[in-house]
Order: structure tokens, then C-alpha cells, then sequence
């Protein structure tokens, strides 16, 4: 019985926090397939949020197909306005980048004030 206990506190521990970090908002792009030439690679460039969002060379997923979500989950309060960038990354003539993308703009609410004054009292 402590076995199973055990094994369900390092279980719960190993899954809480891949669940957490899977709760997102995220910020995405359409998915796009593209065939780089033999030895090149493909990759997006994403500008306007902080520094801890791994958002440059974001490469393809298993099956080639270009795109990204960035989990914003814990990204401080404020506005931000974001931007991308496809690039080739050649082999022989380096990295080739599309013109970046229209903006976009969003902003993350703060928390609101706290409460001002907590009593006890007789009423409602």
C-alpha cells in the first residue's frame, strides 16, 4: 500500500507540472508546408515579447510543418504588439527573412486592486 502511495505522490508530481505548463493562452500561426532545399531549414522569428519566450529559430514539428505556439501563460501584465518573420536558413548564402509580418497587439490584464477595508460587522 505505501508502494502504491508512493508511486501516486511521484506520479502527481511528474504531471502537474507539464499539465500546468500546457494551460497556455498561446500565440499562434497558421501552419504552412514548405520544402526547403536539400541542407536548408526553415525557421520563425517572433519579436515583441519578453526575453524568457524562447521566440527565434522555431523550427518544424515532426511531420515539416511550420508553425508556432508560444505559451503566454505567466507573461507580466501589460501591452505588447508582436511581429514574425519566416526564414531560410541557406547553407551557402545564409539566412534569408520574408518582411515581417502585419503587427498584432494584445494586452494582458493586471490584477485588480485589493479589497480597501475588511470588518466584522452585524449586517450584510
Amino acid at each position: 500500500m505505501k508502494r502504491i502511495a508512493f508511486f501516486l505522490c511521484v506520479l502527481a508530481l511528474l504531471v502537474v507540472p507539464v499539465c500546468a505548463r500546457a494551460a497556455g493562452p498561446y500565440l499562434v500561426c497558421a501552419p504552412e508546408t514548405y520544402t526547403p532545399p536539400a541542407g536548408d531549414t526553415l525557421s520563425y522569428n517572433v519579436t515583441g515579447l519578453p526575453a524568457t519566450i524562447a521566440a527565434t529559430n522555431i523550427p518544424p514539428d515532426a511531420t515539416g510543418t511550420y508553425a508556432f505556439a508560444l505559451n503566454l501563460a505567466g507573461i507580466a501584465a501589460g501591452s505588447y504588439t508582436v511581429t514574425a518573420q519566416a526564414c531560410v536558413n541557406d547553407v551557402q548564402w545564409g539566412q534569408a527573412c520574408s518582411v515581417q509580418s502585419a503587427p498584432f497587439s494584445f494586452t494582458v490584464p493586471g490584477a485588480p486592486p485589493s479589497p480597501l477595508t475588511i470588518s466584522i460587522s452585524t449586517k450584510q
